[in-house]
């Protein structure tokens, strides 16, 4: 397996595991608790893309960028779209 495919694997991994949170997290009615991980992801996220501004093009803004691309926003859009999937699955499920 080369690098390439490598990194694919983790973005999609960061994913799966975004949307499996999300969806327990909805599905169970626990919105408090999404809006706690999403804050923080949003966070972080923001931190990071804020990090980047001053060191871009250095060793340390590439590895913030990396972290960025290859972690953060795949798991937070996966926590969005498991949550909307867990939510309406339970709408579904009242009906």
């Amino acid at each position: 397996m080369d690098a390439q495919t490598l990194i694919y694997l983790f973005m999609v991994a960061a994913g799966c595991a975004g949307a499996a949170l999300g969806f327990v997290l909805l599905r169970n009615d626990w919105r408090r608790a999404f809006g706690a991980v999403f804050l923080g992801r949003a966070l972080i996220a923001g931190g990071l893309y804020w990090s980047l501004r001053g060191v871009s093009g250095t060793a340390d803004g590439v590895m913030a960028a990396i972290f960025l691309t290859v972690f953060v926003l795949p798991a937070t859009s996966g926590l969005v779209l498991g949550a909307a999937m867990g939510w309406l699955r339970g709408r579904r499920d009242l009906s």
